[in-house]
């Protein structure tokens, strides 16, 4: 997506089911630009239940978020923030299809491997995939 929250390619693999994956990858995609965060940091804000007490009032909350969004935000990884080196918005990306961890490894290795990989900052600026063989 661009930064106001525009479609700018939907690619889908030969044999994925034509329905929920580019829905899911497109609600991640706009949850980073619509929150200036990452899907999983959006779900950290307010699911995460390790720090701050976090109770019904709050989960109804995202719900309710979500909901107003005709349910084009997630709160789970998979989109990932694109950053210009000056710290403006240019995008994000959102994927689906697999593990979240994974959905966000791919995520970020897209932007990673793009030409203009040096002028860009993802958040997150690193995987958390426990996944991904090490070479």
């Amino acid at each position: 997506m661009d930064p106001h929250g525009n479609e700018i390619v939907t690619k889908r693999m030969d044999g994925c089911p034509p329905m929920v994956y580019s829905k899911l990858s497109y609600a991640k995609a706009n949850t980073c630009v619509s929150t200036k965060l990452s899907s999983r940091a959006y779900g950290n804000k307010y699911l995460n239940f390790k720090g701050p007490e976090v109770g019904p009032s709050t989960f109804v909350r995202v719900i309710n978020q979500i909901t107003s969004a005709n349910g084009n935000l997630a709160c789970f990884q998979g989109g990932i923030l694109v950053r210009d080196n000056q710290g403006d918005i240019v995008g994000s990306v959102g994927v689906s299809g697999a593990a979240g961890d994974e959905d966000e490894y791919c995520a970020l290795m897209g932007v990673k491997l793009c030409s203009a990989s040096d002028q860009l900052v993802t958040e997150p600026e690193d995987h958390s995939c426990k996944t991904v063989v090490k070479e």
